[in-house]
């Protein structure tokens, strides 16, 4: 500023003068014309400004809402894991429960086809001795053959009510109930039951 006063004072003519002042009326344009795009590019900068803060605040919660999402995916497959290891453990204990129900089986039907060889021999046995001995027509042809269930019975509707009290008291399903002496009445029963229907 004080060049352009100095300039001025200097000045030997209007021409020059005129000159100068069409300089500063340039000038000042020109200031007036950066001043005014400082000040449209300063609005723009705030526009800028305000955007990008928008833009960041919805990254912002576009960044909570995939971590709340990335949080309830990692609980959903953590059920999911959770679910699926529960599945496979009782998966297991039904396999393994099943192989021991499966040898049960095999072990009753072993044991039953053991009783029914041993039927057959006592059979064969039994009527090896009726031929060699006459058969009698009453209740002595049992006493050889019953064992404590069936003592004292002597017809076949005494082995019949007989038996069917004992299975009322050493069936399974009842409190008291007892397999192993269950099978021992059947077998029992099965024997009187059929040497009676053999005499006849």
């Amino acid at each position: 500023m004080d060049n352009f006063i100095a300039i001025l004072r200097d000045s030997n003519s209007p021409e020059e003068l005129e000159e100068l002042k069409v300089k500063l009326f340039r000038e000042n344009v020109r200031v007036k014309t950066d001043k005014s795009d400082i000040e449209d590019m300063k609005i723009r900068i705030d526009q800028e400004k305000n955007e990008l803060e928008e833009e960041k605040k919805k990254i912002e919660e576009l960044r909570e809402s995939l971590e709340k999402d990335r949080k309830q995916f990692e609980k959903e497959v953590e059920d999911v894991n959770k679910a699926l290891e529960e599945s496979r453990k009782k998966l297991e204990y039904d396999e393994a429960f099943l192989s021991k129900k499966q040898m049960v089986i095999e072990s009753g039907f072993k044991q039953l086809d053991a009783d029914r060889q041993r039927l057959h021999q006592e059979k064969e046995e039994f009527r090896k001795l009726r031929e060699r001995v006459p058969v009698q027509r009453h209740a002595p042809v049992l006493e050889y053959r019953q064992g404590i269930f069936f003592k004292g019975v002597t017809d076949e509707k005494g082995l019949k009510k007989r038996y069917k009290d004992l299975i009322k008291v050493f069936h399974p399903d009842n409190f008291n109930g007892d397999n192993v002496t269950l099978q021992n009445i059947n077998r029992e029963y099965e024997t009187l039951l059929h040497d009676l229907e053999m005499n006849r």
